[in-house]
């Protein structure tokens, strides 16, 4: 939710409380009172909002990362044992040459790296160094996981393309909802300065990125 969407948001739970406050004022069956039970649906269809500064990654996104790392740890050690096994066969680390640790490029050297595992007489020069002797198939299963968190992480994308465009479409009506309340509201409290000023506070919509405020309630009519 960005800020404007926010401050929307806030303005509603305010005119929430306001209605409550003065729920009696209001004739049962009106349209402020409908209005008002709308509001507070909307609140509970938008759910827990949290608008801390930046957001936390997906769990598909967090555990992709750690794989990552997991993978890279592994190329480390494949490639720090064939340096070892090429001080007894000069040219045998050429193979197991690290790129970089970046995500792009840690694919494409395991990818490399199992083409010349794929002799058992090769994996077993590893293993005479105390590689695990499933190591091959350790990196296998961490490439398929990486390939699995980020199939998870496209419908997490997915979903929250379709959560966004549901929250902008209640945004939307609760902005409505409160223009349409304030002239209720001014209506019913016309000759109530102190209520008036009470609503203008809880339906003023504060922009946070500057700007000023987004909306504020039109004044109240004079008092004949």
């Amino acid at each position: 939710m960005n800020d404007k969407d926010h401050a929307v948001y806030q303005a509603l739970e305010r005119v929430k409380r306001f209605g409550a406050t003065h729920a009696a004022s209001f004739p049962t069956g009106s349209i402020a009172t409908t209005e008002f039970a709308r509001g507070s649906q909307i609140i509970t269809e938008i759910g827990p909002v949290d608008f801390q500064p930046g957001t936390p990654a997906s769990p598909a996104t967090g555990a992709r990362n750690h794989l990552f790392a997991e993978v890279w740890e592994d190329l480390k050690a494949i490639s720090d044992t064939a340096r070892t096994i090429a001080k007894k066969e000069p040219g045998f680390a050429a193979d197991f040459a690290l790129g970089e640790d970046t995500k792009r490029e840690i694919l494409a050297t395991a990818t490399e790296f199992l083409k010349h595992l794929e002799s058992p007489a090769t994996v077993a020069k590893f293993v005479a160094y105390l590689l695990p002797a499933d190591f091959v198939t350790d990196l296998e299963n961490d490439l398929a996981a990486i390939d699995g968190k980020a199939a998870e992480r496209t419908d997490d994308r997915i979903e929250d393309v379709g959560e966004t465009a549901r929250i902008a479409t209640l945004i939307k009506e609760a902005r409505d909802l409160i223009g349409s309340l304030n002239t209720s509201v001014r209506n019913l409290f016309r000759r109530d300065p102190e209520i008036l000023a009470e609503w203008r506070a809880a339906s003023r919509i504060h922009r946070t990125g500057g700007g000023g405020p987004d909306q504020t309630p039109p004044p109240a009519p004079p008092i004949s």
